[in-house]
């Protein structure tokens, strides 16, 4: 059998669920999958990341919303319609991708946290397997502001372009190379992160060397700053509030720039302070740049050549509540929080267009690696998502996801139906969706004795995960 005849199948090392080595029963296929590897080059894997971008932000899912790049994505691709972020919030996001691990395990349960030097990583990885590694774009892992990133900071990237993080789109937008040096433009943030980003591309791409490539957006990240070209956008469109509004001032002053004090001197306060109306309209539009910018990014594939050998991975840190539930921002585990999109495009594969089964952001690492046709150092607790892209597999591990940066911090586990909320202090079980009959999560029936052993059979897995790990305030 010869290697063409396996496109379609995973060209990939296929693993024992149980662990990270090859199962007797799998030899064969990792002999094809050496032949297939001999004959093809390794693939470039390119990431683009959005921040504070919530699930239902894209065409293909609600139609209001005009990304119509990253809904041709979609339709080339797999959209994945129940993807998570395991802690929803920046820094630990950042943490979760590069590292593999959850929060409680890599360290990171908070921004501004760094991962261990001595951290495996994604990136170190894929070099070892002869790739080149690079980052473009807002970091926010071991620091905040805006200034030159330390290489410890830099998950074992060797080309970096990008900053921590800094909550304005049109000022001080600054960007910094390996070395320190600063970059500064007269542009918007969103614009220059794609610029820069396909500025690298090129670059890989020119070295004849596969590589792994992180496009990292600021926004849709509050303040809501689309450019002048997309903010009026959406100014004839009445949208719908989310899933069980109630209002709720979507304005949050930042501290890095400083918000002016009183609130009321702040220009996006003016914009948009105590009106969700006019903020979900600033949001998409921001969503919307973002589309024309991913774009950009596809096209430059094309024009490198590029694009039949590069799998496109598009997500997101975390969601946007934007008053759903009365609440806003992240690090909740409601759907509009910990809910992210999530597309996949392998050119050289058969995709299934849809994927209902849940899965996260563990997940990306043994995908990558699986593309790569490695296999990692560590045991992971992730899965490749390469069987649910091709319709191979229907069954994927439970989603479990954390953050302890709220007053009520949680745990969270969710399979194909249910997903059960428990306060991590006490370990005691404060909500339970049934996600099928209620995808608005509108009743909570962690009381309801009809549901009791749906809520043990949860509780006993979410505890096996956690195991003896407490969390304490660094």
């Amino acid at each position: 059998m010869t290697g063409k005849k396996l496109r379609g199948k995973r060209a990939a090392f296929l693993f024992d669920r149980k662990g990270p080595f090859l199962s007797n029963k799998n030899t064969f296929m990792h002999t094809l999958f050496m032949e297939e590897r001999m004959e093809r080059k390794r693939p470039n894997i390119l990431l683009i990341l959005t921040d504070q971008m919530h699930k239902y932000a894209l065409g293909a899912v609600s139609p209001y919303v005009k990304t119509p790049n990253l809904d041709r994505l979609a339709e080339e691709g797999t959209l994945f319609c129940n993807a998570y972020s395991n802690n929803p919030v920046c820094g630990p996001f950042r943490g979760i991708l590069y590292s593999g691990c959850y929060s409680k395990d890599c360290g990171v349960q908070k921004n501004g946290q760094a991962l261990r030097e001595n951290e495996e990583t994604l990136p170190k990885e894929l070099a070892r397997l002869g790739y080149e590694t690079g980052f473009v774009g807002k970091l926010h892992l071991g620091a905040d502001g805006n200034g030159p990133v330390p290489e410890k900071y830099r998950a074992g990237h060797k080309h970096f372009l990008g900053y921590q993080c800094y909550n304005g789109f049109r000022d001080d937008v600054c960007f910094y190379d390996e070395q320190g040096a600063e970059r500064k433009f007269d542009a918007h943030r969103t614009d220059v992160t794609a610029s820069l980003g396909i500025e690298r591309m090129r670059e890989l791409a020119g070295a004849g060397i596969p590589f792994l490539q992180t496009i990292f957006f600021q926004a849709p990240h509050y303040p809501e700053q689309p450019s002048e070209k997309y903010e009026h956008l959406y100014d004839n469109v009445e949208l719908p509030m989310p899933e069980q509004y109630k209002p709720v001032d979507p304005y949050t002053p930042t501290y890095s720039p400083y918000s002016p004090r009183p609130y009321e001197l702040c220009p996006d306060f003016v914009r948009y302070g105590g009106n969700m109306q006019e903020y979900l309209k600033l949001y998409y539009a921001m969503v919307s740049q973002i589309d024309a910018n991913v774009g950009r990014i596809l096209n430059e594939l094309e024009r490198l050549k590029i694009a039949d050998q590069t799998a496109v991975i598009f997500s997101s840190d975390h969601g946007d509540m934007q008053g759903s539930h009365g609440m806003k921002n992240k690090c909740l585990p409601y759907e509009r929080s910990c809910g992210v999109p999530l597309i996949v495009r392998i050119p050289w594969m058969e995709q299934k267009k849809l994927v209902e089964t849940p899965v996260s952001a563990v997940d990306f690492y043994p995908t990558c690696m699986e593309l790569a046709g490695g296999r990692s150092k560590k045991k992971l607790p992730g899965e490749s998502l390469l069987g649910l892209i091709e319709g191979n597999h229907t069954e994927h591990r439970p989603v479990f996801a954390e953050n302890h940066m709220t007053s009520n911090p949680w745990y969270m586990m969710r399979n194909e139906r249910f997903k059960l909320v428990v306060n991590s202090e006490r370990m005691e079980p404060v909500m339970l969706f049934d996600l099928k009959k209620d995808p608005e999560e509108a009743e909570n029936i962690v009381s309801d004795p009809a549901f009791f052993q749906v809520k043990q059979e949860l509780l006993e897995e979410l505890k096996k995960e956690v195991g003896d790990y407490v969390y304490r305030e660094e």
